[in-house]
């Protein structure tokens, strides 16, 4: 038996139907399968893949804060700066 493509009348999920382990219900909510019809052999493979997975972003690299020591040097060089201002 070739391979069958299905539509549930319910949800609207369309499933592939093999010899091996056909049914007649929606594998996701149990209703009655309908509107069954031939697959192209090229598309038969297809219809069972899953959805491509997302593709991680690259972490951001977090900036290191200043240290005490930096923000006292700093002040001290501004304070040296309004001296000569």
């Amino acid at each position: 038996m070739p391979e069958r493509l299905a539509t549930c009348c319910y949800c609207g999920r369309r499933t592939a139907l093999r010899h091996r382990d056909h049914a007649l219900a929606c594998g996701s909510c149990g209703a009655p399968l309908t509107q069954m019809k031939r697959l192209r052999p090229a598309q038969a493979g297809a219809v069972a893949r899953h959805a491509p997975t997302k593709v991680a972003r690259p972490i951001k690299k977090r900036r290191k804060p200043k240290s005490f020591m930096s923000k006292l040097l700093e002040e001290i060089i501004d304070e040296i700066e309004d001296i000569f201002d």
